[in-house]
């Protein structure tokens, strides 16, 4: 299973200044998500609205401003979903083409909900998360729901601005418990465990805690067959499960000979932990866990060779069935995308109207991924790198495909990228002076030949810490050329 899509309606952020409010959709893959984009287009709120749809909160702590007198909701649809067993079961009349959808919103409303003819009125509020019943084409919340939402979805966030302290907690659900509990399975079958056990019979039997608890037991019973009649109790401590004492422990640090519970330490130490956990636990985690790891900027703290060995552990988790989104600003990280698997959603401000705008990358042109290419899709920067990919994958194109008489750039220039850029040329004007008096001054160049050969022979410039081209003038070579390479259907070609 894995989150297919998620609608925003109000959150945040995310709304409109129209006054019907456009729902904002966010498609993802089953693999890793990477949201990019400048400060403060959204990207962290995404991570927050996961968090909100499984853990709830306040109306006023998530609606956008302005729209505080409607509704706030977020909806997920949650893909490859096959019939659900156990306490799940009760998921499967949900479920409609392997799909499931799951919402919370502020919404206070009355459905009929039930089948035979037990159908009851259910009144929901932000509390409660509701699952669509494609049948009647209405949200619903059968019994239990809220205590199982996180066999469906378990997200797993580490946020780059506070403190992660749900990577301390060593419950079930939590990724610290699941390590502890995955690694310490053959525990239970130790002499330790079985010494553990005698002992808890010692200490809570009867020649333990029960001995000290008699006359108290004694006494109740008195109470009880004066007022209810004769009855007999007792206190009973039974072993506890192995979860509920694994849950008890805590992380300490140690500094100096000090000991620091990892609560009281600062942020950044918080933060690579949860990391570090993370990392360990892609190790040993196993196939079809479906919990969701949400990386806020992952970048922070972390210098090149780490965010590789993070990413991947990451990569390593979602072929294990785990989904993984990533929030970043570097093409460093940006450069493990891989096509087949992945996602790059770029979230920006239309500068019209100054609201969200959700673009995906759905396929790029190089494999290996080039960083210039992402680079230059995920944040829009122009970049020598891409430039000069393109130019020689294209040269060599028209070499090996049209045979040319005469090879040479100028020749290329002439019979092949003019027809497609000669929007994009300067005149000879522009560049000529600029130059040394190699190139003939009655020529007319296409912006993309003047770039490749000023960057491959900065020797020619008469000013040698100027460039004739401007970042506009690159941007607008680039474009032709990816024009020129997606129309000619060369795309991976290996030399």
């Amino acid at each position: 299973m894995y989150i297919k899509k998620i609608v925003l309606h109000n959150f945040k952020s995310f709304s409109s200044d129209n006054s019907k409010t456009e729902d904002i959709e966010i498609q993802f893959t089953s693999g890793i998500n990477y949201l990019v984009g400048n400060n403060n287009v959204g990207k962290t709120t995404i991570l927050n609205s996961l968090d909100f749809l499984t853990t709830g909160g306040k109306k006023e702590n998530v609606i956008s401003k302005g729209h505080e007198q409607e509704n706030v909701s977020v909806t997920i649809v949650i893909d490859d979903v096959n019939p659900l067993e156990g306490s799940l079961k009760k998921y499967n009349p949900y479920i409609e083409n392997h799909q499931l959808m799951l919402k919370r919103s502020s919404e206070e409303n009355t459905v009929k909900q039930g089948k035979d003819g037990k159908e009851k009125s259910v009144k929901f509020d932000i509390k409660k998360v509701r699952i669509f019943n494609f049948q009647k084409k209405q949200f619903e919340n059968p019994t239990g729901i809220g205590n199982t939402i996180t066999d469906l979805i378990d997200p797993q966030i580490v946020y780059a601005d506070m403190h992660n302290e749900d990577y301390q907690d060593f419950g079930t659900t939590k990724t610290t418990g699941k390590l502890i509990q995955t690694i310490t399975q053959d525990f239970q079958a130790s002499p330790e465990f079985a010494a553990l056990k005698r002992a808890h019979k010692d200490a809570f039997g009867v020649n333990g805690i029960k001995k000290y608890l008699s006359d108290t037991e004694n006494n109740i019973d008195e109470i009880l067959s004066n007022q209810f009649g004769n009855s007999k109790i007792k206190f009973k401590f039974g072993f506890p499960n192995v979860n509920d004492l694994i849950k008890k422990g805590n992380i300490v640090s140690t500094e100096n000979g000090i000991e620091t519970d990892i609560s009281e330490k600062g942020n950044g130490l918080q933060r690579a932990l949860a990391l570090a956990i993370i990392q360990v636990y892609s190790k040993v985690s196993t196939k079809d866990e479906n919990t969701q790891f949400l990386i806020d900027e992952p970048e922070i703290y972390l210098h090149p060779k780490a965010q590789d060995k993070l990413i991947d552990s990451l990569v390593n988790l979602s072929e294990n069935g785990n989904q993984v989104f990533i929030t970043t600003h570097s093409p460093y990280i940006l450069r493990h995308y891989r096509e087949d698997n992945d996602s790059i959603i770029i979230l920006s401000l239309k500068k019209e109207s100054n609201q969200k705008e959700i673009n995906s990358v759905n396929s790029l042109l190089f494999s290996p991924t080039s960083i210039g290419e992402v680079t230059y899709r995920a944040f829009g920067v122009p970049n020598v790198d891409l430039h000069q990919l393109l130019f020689t994958k294209i040269y060599i194109y028209w070499i090996r495909n049209e045979n040319p008489d005469n090879s040479c750039l100028s020749a290329f220039d002439d019979t092949f990228l003019k027809p497609e850029c000669i929007k994009q040329s300067l005149s000879t004007e522009s560049f000529f002076p600029r130059v040394r008096g190699t190139w003939k001054a009655e020529q007319q160049r296409t912006i993309p030949y003047i770039v490749r050969n000023e960057i491959d022979h900065p020797e020619t410039l008469a000013d040698k810490n100027k460039n004739v081209w401007s970042e506009d003038n690159l941007k607008q070579s680039i474009d032709c050329l990816m024009k020129i390479y997606k129309e000619l259907s060369i795309n991976r070609i290996a030399d």
